[in-house]
């Protein structure tokens, strides 16, 4: 998967967009995605394409007992690692062909913008 994120005139001029700076309010989807998510207390979650982590910090908030982020990009995971902290998040570098997918572990996986990246989805 190409990793564009780690380009750093590209990541300076996407660390611009109001959902870089703001988070899951000024992204322009989330009124509609909100809504979608399961009840997520207690639950394990996995984010696809984490990037800054807001959607982990998201499932942090509403109780998830574990959540993983992944994303390729090490400069996207230093910006969550600094910003959307929580004792139940973990981030790790890792592209979402190369993640093993354990069975019966994760109760909600989350991928907001991240999937039009894999080359074949099957």
């Amino acid at each position: 998967m190409n990793n564009e994120y780690d380009n750093e005139i590209f990541f300076r001029e996407y660390a611009k967009m109001p959902r870089s700076r703001d988070g899951l309010s000024s992204a322009g989807e989330w009124h509609q995605l909100r809504p979608l998510f399961p009840p997520l207390e207690g639950k394990c979650v996995l984010d696809l394409g984490c990037g800054y982590g807001w959607h982990c910090k998201f499932a942090a908030e509403q109780g998830a007992a574990r959540v993983l982020g992944l994303d390729l990009s090490r400069k996207m995971l230093e910006v969550a690692k600094t910003h959307n902290t929580g004792k139940q998040i973990e981030y790790r570098v890792c592209g979402i062909e190369e993640y093993e997918y354990p069975e019966n572990t994760w109760d909600c996986v989350i991928s907001n913008l991240a999937l039009h990246y894999i080359k074949d989805i099957q």
